[in-house]
């Protein structure tokens, strides 16, 4: 074997300005951006609401919506609209022929609950902006699409107030680290509509965070609402693994609920699934399950009980298999010592973009990190070239690409300079 190949240099981020125009061949997931910004009226409390939509290319008809609510603060308000940006995500858009939204609500000095609350005014603003961004997109079906709604510690709460006033709209819930409070009304409709709890064992905020989630889920999983509770471990308020787990389990709920040729909702068959042991977490289907099955987490196949109990251990979910090797490998000589590599590499909703390695002439000259998610899930760099360049490149050098995941790497055909 040879070992020089399998060596790794200091991981560097993939540059966000691309070095030469690129036509569109070189975009990872085709698609078209769109803003809108919703000044508050006198009644409201929010500061300033902005909203960035993702719309894949080749959609006629938008089946639905993916909604990235961020946390608390202003920090993480600031990288909120990039929730569009995440190329793990807008995978799940696209395979669903759905739109990502993400948004960006201040309060400048006030607290969180001055967008959190939907009375504060964000209900408003997010519907308003959605007939903006219909009309800017010539996609009016964005007014009356059903949503998925995912939150983040304060937008949790956010999320939860918009399942109980649009229940039927809802296809299904993620809320991370938080989102119990509003789901303890009576409101049976609710119930029909999967929620996903997702909190970390290490929050600090543990009697809001940790303890009313299970509280809530418990309380109304003896209604036999389908419900799932995951506790990650060695996690504290931030993002951590959740998204390898919530997407698939997203996945999962879409194709379920959603008929190909209707926005008409389809109730989830009871009498399928699997179970999970919130103490144990031994899984079982629920024909095979012995015990009380509203005592368990509800969890739709085989395939999500394993990531869930995976997850639940754990604190990860290992991807099923390593990426795809990268395709139209270029490289191009821009002067007598630099040769700009470029390549294309469409992610994927296991492995989003991952990390790569270059390679010349059989050795590895560096290995560059994929896109990576911060603290509330949003991606670290939204804008993403896939490109790098050798600055001292021998003459009549051949280069491969590999990109790669704890599984293993697949390495592109070879390009010579």
């Amino acid at each position: 074997m040879n070992w020089t190949r399998w060596s790794l240099t200091v991981p560097q981020p993939l540059p966000q300005q691309s070095t030469q125009a690129r036509d569109k061949s070189g975009r990872l997931l085709g698609g078209s951006y769109y803003e809108a910004s919703i000044a508050p009226i006198k009644t409201d409390w929010y500061s300033s609401a902005s909203y960035r939509l993702w719309l894949p290319d080749k959609v006629s008809m938008v089946r639905g919506l993916i909604v990235k609510q961020h946390g608390c603060g202003e920090q993480v308000a600031a990288s909120g609209l990039d929730h569009a940006n995440d190329l793990q995500w807008q995978a799940l858009a696209s395979k669903h022929k759905f739109a990502l939204i993400g948004s960006k609500l201040s309060t400048g000095e006030q607290p969180c609950e001055f967008w959190a609350d939907l009375n504060s005014g964000s209900e408003g603003a997010f519907l308003k902006a959605l007939q903006g961004l219909a009309q800017k997109s010539n996609h009016p079906e964005l007014k009356t699409a059903p949503w998925v709604l995912w939150g983040h510690s304060g937008g949790s709460e956010w999320a939860a107030q918009m399942l109980q006033r649009y229940p039927e709209r809802t296809i299904a819930v993620v809320l991370m680290r938080c989102g119990g409070y509003y789901l303890i009304r009576n409101n049976a409709s609710i119930l029909k509509v999967p929620v996903l709890f997702a909190v970390g064992e290490k929050d600090p905020y543990v009697y809001d965070c940790i303890d009313v989630p299970k509280q809530v889920f418990l309380h109304q999983r003896k209604k036999d609402a389908l419900w799932t509770f995951a506790l990650e471990p060695n996690t504290a308020h931030e993002a951590g693994a959740t998204r390898f787990f919530a997407i698939p389990y997203l996945d999962a709920m879409i194709t379920a609920r959603l008929p190909e040729n209707s926005n008409k909702l389809r109730l989830i068959n009871k009498t399928q699934g699997w179970l999970g042991d919130i103490s144990t977490h031994k899984i079982a289907s629920v024909e095979q399950y012995r015990g009380n099955p509203l005592e368990t987490v509800w969890l739709p196949n085989e395939e999500i009980a394993r990531k869930w109990q995976e997850y639940v251990i754990e604190g990860n979910v290992s991807p099923p298999r390593q990426p795809d090797a990268p395709t139209e490998v270029r490289a191009t000589k821009i002067s007598p010592t630099e040769v700009l590599i470029a390549w294309h590499f469409t992610p994927d909703l296991e492995n989003g973009l991952p990390s790569f390695r270059i390679y010349r002439n059989n050795s590895v000259i560096q290995t560059l990190e994929g896109q990576s998610h911060n603290f509330g899930d949003a991606p670290k760099t939204p804008d993403i070239n896939l490109e790098f360049k050798d600055v001292n490149a021998p003459v009549n050098s051949v280069y491969n690409v590999a990109a790669f995941n704890e599984l293993g790497e697949s390495l592109s055909q070879p390009i010579s300079n």
